[in-house]
């Protein structure tokens, strides 16, 4: 969670200066700091909403905005940003306020910036962003180019594995999925968050592989993981899956390909920190204190010493 103080260091801009004493002191103090500019801050402030940890957009932005001049971030600029780190990490938003209705807003789905398909019902969503609501749109059909004809079959196919991947991986926290086609390519989004904020943590797991004409898939895995319970420590990891030919029942090649690059990922990560905490901490830790002299742990030698002191 960004603090104030860390924010507020960022939006301006500090000179070193000699120490003074006296009223040449607070002189200088009064002009160590350099007032950057509007367009400066809404910059800086920006970039720290699009790095939002997952399920902190709101918190962040209640911080930012209490640091920046009244009413600079306008509506319409705070729905852009929104839209953008929407985007960003494939976000995920209710659907008519049903839980178990989930889209994800990716920009395969995006046709402008408040309107995106649901790949399984092919319909038009309106969203806003940073109400984090959406409703269906039924009075206005998908544009007849939306979905590419040619890959249909196979798109519904992979969307089908995408959806029982889902069930079997995604149990706990929101997961979503769509399945996109355009030039004879079908794009595969898997987006999934878990957020426990009342025990300080939170994470997400996104991925996005491509099918192309001759059944090649290739892929890339995003994950953000922020825990700041008496602290900061944020993960933010992309592994990206080179081609591999899909071959037999598709709906199974599929699955079972995501599963094994994703399930080699998540192991590979479990390894690194078992061995970042047998191996690595260990090893930034001095051997023998300054002194060259092991510690001595015999109380009676302690209590010794003191003695010596107090006489």
């Amino acid at each position: 969670m960004l603090s104030s103080h860390t924010t507020s260091s960022c939006l301006s801009r500090q000179f070193s200066s000699p120490s003074l004493d006296g009223e040449t002191y607070h002189m200088e103090m009064a002009n160590e700091y350099e007032e950057v500019s509007n367009e400066e801050k809404l910059r800086i402030a920006q970039h720290f909403l699009l790095s939002a940890p997952p399920g902190q957009f709101s918190e962040l932005l209640a911080d930012v905005t209490k640091l920046l001049p009244k009413e600079l971030i306008s509506p319409e600029m705070l729905t852009g940003i929104k839209r953008a780190y929407d985007v960003k990490h494939s976000a995920l938003v209710e659907v008519d306020g049903e839980k178990d209705k989930v889209v994800v807003l990716c920009k395969e789905a995006e046709l402008d910036a408040t309107k995106y398909i649901d790949s399984h019902t092919k319909k038009i969503v309106k969203v806003d962003h940073v109400g984090q609501t959406a409703t269906t749109v039924t009075d206005k059909p998908l544009p007849p180019n939306a979905f590419d004809g040619s890959v249909e079959e196979k798109r519904v196919t992979a969307l089908a594995g995408l959806d029982e991947y889902l069930k079997n991986h995604f149990s706990e926290g929101r997961a979503a999925c769509g399945a996109f086609s355009k030039g004879g390519k079908v794009t595969l989004v898997i987006s999934g968050d878990k957020i426990n904020l009342k025990n300080y943590w939170s994470g997400s797991w996104t991925s996005t592989w491509e099918i192309d004409g001759e059944n090649n898939i290739t892929g890339t895995t995003k994950i953000r993981a922020h825990y700041f319970e008496e602290g900061n420590v944020q993960l933010h990891t992309t592994k990206e899956f080179p081609s591999s030919k899909l071959t037999g029942d598709l709906k199974a090649s599929v699955t079972e390909h995501i599963n094994k690059c994703e399930q080699s990922l998540h192991l590979a990560l479990g390894a690194m920190y078992q061995n970042m905490s047998e191996e690595t901490l260990k090893a930034m830790r001095r051997v023998m204190p300054i002194t060259r002299s092991k510690m001595e742990w015999n109380m009676q030698a302690h209590k010794m010493v003191k003695q010596l002191h107090t006489k």
